[in-house]
């Protein structure tokens, strides 16, 4: 069997590919989650009052609170900050696209600066309003109605829009090209992974569970469970997928084209989809038990396994699968007490990080070699 050609990341080759480019197409892509979220989310605490009146009380008491204790001043420098560099950078960009040689460059500097300075206030403004009680709140909406749980993983394939226009109108390339080295999607490589990994996932659940180091209740609700279940299995798909070509796609092809080095590139790339779920509830709950970073371990290292698999199979399709058998898998079968997707799964676990972790690794590596095994030479779009 062959070796990998890594033709996935020459990709990155072709088209228009500077770093201001990479950088501008990336926040292109975050403003364009951001105001697809509004209209999307926007209806979540309406939906939550009417399922339960109490935690629609709860979600207003939280939201009211968000900005208490915030310096107004404080919040206007930032949202000043995020609104003048993104409109700075946005000039700087049409500049950069209608000229020439020392003057296209010395715009494509200062669209990155300007990005950059909208990137610090964005930052800045989201850490002083963001609240826990108010995002924990909004959370157990998922729980009480199964509109707001599908609306919540709407937000995602819907922000991929406007990743899908800088690939094409910015970077000049395919949208094929962010997805896959290969002709066309391989459909089939991407299910095999899903199910090798609800398998392998199933195997160790019921291992941790027989043995005592993990064990699970049931949980069945009759009346809840199928409709759960369906928009899980076919919007979860679509959740995982979004994460898979931001992060082992855009990112990882825009890193290992900067830097020269797609290690490197892996290591960025997991430590910033880390980062991302530092919100999540056991996140904060392993920041008060002061383990958190061998809470955060576990996002790493599935981030950088994803990393792997995109590695060896030249495209998306298997981290994608496993990505959306893995998240499908806690939301339909095994959940646990404070997941960040509280559904009625069939199961229960009762999470504890110190075994928990070590578990997912052994299960991650058993995928990620069963995949090795049976992958098959890649059909390259170019050589």
């Amino acid at each position: 069997m062959s070796a990998p050609h890594f033709d996935y990341f020459k990709e990155a080759l072709t088209g228009e590919s500077r770093w201001w480019s990479w950088i501008m197409v990336f926040w292109f892509t975050f403003l364009g989650w951001i105001f697809v979220q509004l209209p999307i989310t926007g209806p979540i605490p309406d939906i939550a009052a009417s399922a339960d009146p109490e935690l629609g009380a709860e979600i207003a008491r939280a939201t009211e609170g968000m900005m208490s204790g915030v310096d107004p001043m404080s919040i206007l420098i930032a949202s000043a900050l995020f609104i003048l560099g993104t409109i700075i950078g946005g000039i700087c960009w049409i500049v950069n696209r209608a000229t020439k040689n020392t003057v296209r460059n010395v715009f494509g500097v200062l669209t990155g600066l300007g990005v950059a300075a909208s990137v610090f206030g964005f930052v800045k403004l989201m850490g002083m309003i963001n609240d826990p009680e108010a995002n924990a709140a909004l959370m157990k909406a998922i729980g009480v109605s199964p509109l707001a749980y599908l609306l919540f993983l709407l937000v995602f394939p819907a922000s991929l829009i406007a990743l899908y226009l800088g690939q094409k109108f910015v970077h000049k390339r395919t949208i094929l090209s962010l997805h896959t080295a290969a002709k066309k999607i391989r459909w089939s490589r991407g299910l095999q992974a899903f199910l090798i990994t609800w398998a392998v996932l199933g195997s160790f659940t019921a291992i941790g569970h027989f043995s005592g180091l993990s064990p699970i209740n049931t949980n069945f609700d009759a009346g809840r469970f199928a409709v759960y279940a369906l928009v899980s299995i076919i919007f979860i798909p679509m959740q995982s997928g979004t994460e898979e070509i931001v992060f082992r796609g855009y990112l990882n092809q825009g890193f290992a084209h900067i830097l020269k080095n797609k290690w490197i590139a892996f290591i960025i790339t997991s430590v910033l989809f880390a980062a991302m779920h530092l919100s999540n509830p056991e996140a904060l709950k392993g920041a008060e038990d002061g383990i958190l970073l061998l809470t955060m371990s576990s996002y790493f290292f599935f981030g950088f396994i994803a990393c792997l698999m995109v590695w060896m199979d030249d495209g998306l399709e298997s981290a994608i699968g496993f990505h959306a058998a893995n998240n499908c898998f806690a939301a339909i079968f095994v959940n646990y007490e404070g997941s960040v997707l509280p559904t009625p799964s069939l199961f229960m676990a009762t999470p504890s990080t110190v075994i928990d972790v070590p578990i997912s690794l052994a299960a991650m590596a058993v995928i990620t070699l069963i995949l090795y095994k049976t992958r098959k030479p890649v059909d390259l779009s170019f050589s």
